[in-house]
């Protein structure tokens, strides 16, 4: 049986990090203050202890169908697909890149058997913290209670603003996509990019030489 392709935990000390695992924190902490910008030294630390560092490969397997999504992923650098089946055919979900959290959502809240794949397309860094600390952080640290309603609030509103997209053809998804998320940009294969829209890859070429006016390009993307 061919053996599947997991990643690689990077191991760290907590007083002894290396400049770069530092920097990697820095980028989360960054990002999370944008949410709350004050919390202490101690929950920081708390957070410091709980978190693992993971490096992925292309097409290594983050998170596999009918397991339990145990780890919520902060990406550093990299990219990671979603996928799921529907109709007996792999399909992609959606698309993970730099300063996302990364989770099989249902799968991760509920520690349930995952309906979704998660797969790293990219060479990826992330910062990992198990489902069961994150929950002792919460008991612990009241404050990171707040932290967290403010992420769920944010990417639900970014969940309900894609929901909306089902209202307009594949080719206008297709700007709003890119519109959306720049960082995703000449990253996505047409393999992965034309399941998510739900078109063939033929139809995918049709859309790229009929390109929107309507819709700013920046230069140099292949939108």
């Amino acid at each position: 049986m061919k053996r599947k392709h997991r990643g690689t935990k990077v191991l760290h000390m907590v007083n002894s990090m290396s400049p770069e695992v530092q920097h990697y924190f820095e980028i989360m902490f960054n990002d999370l203050k944008v949410h709350h910008p004050f919390f202490s030294d101690a929950l920081k630390n708390a957070i410091i202890e709980s978190c693992e560092v993971f490096s992925f490969k292309r097409n290594d397997i983050l998170l596999d169908y009918g397991e339990t999504c145990r780890y919520c992923y902060f990406c550093i650098k990299g990219l990671v697909t979603g996928r799921y089946i529907k109709d007996g055919a792999e399909k992609a979900k959606w698309f993970f890149a730099e300063h996302d959290m990364i989770i099989s959502v249902k799968s991760f809240f509920n520690q349930v058997a995952s309906l979704d794949k998660l797969v790293a397309k990219e060479p990826t860094i992330c910062l990992a913290i198990p489902w069961e600390k994150l929950e002792t952080i919460y008991e612990e640290y009241p404050e990171f209670n707040k932290i967290g309603r403010k992420l769920t609030e944010y990417y639900y509103e970014l969940a309900e603003e894609r929901a909306m997209w089902i209202n307009y053809d594949a080719e206008g998804r297709y700007h709003l996509l890119f519109k959306a998320y720049p960082k995703l940009a000449n990253r996505i294969s047409d393999t992965d990019l034309s399941s998510y829209l739900g078109i063939t890859r033929q139809y995918l070429s049709t859309i790229r030489k009929h390109r929107i006016n309507k819709y700013t390009q920046a230069p140099g993307q292949r939108l």
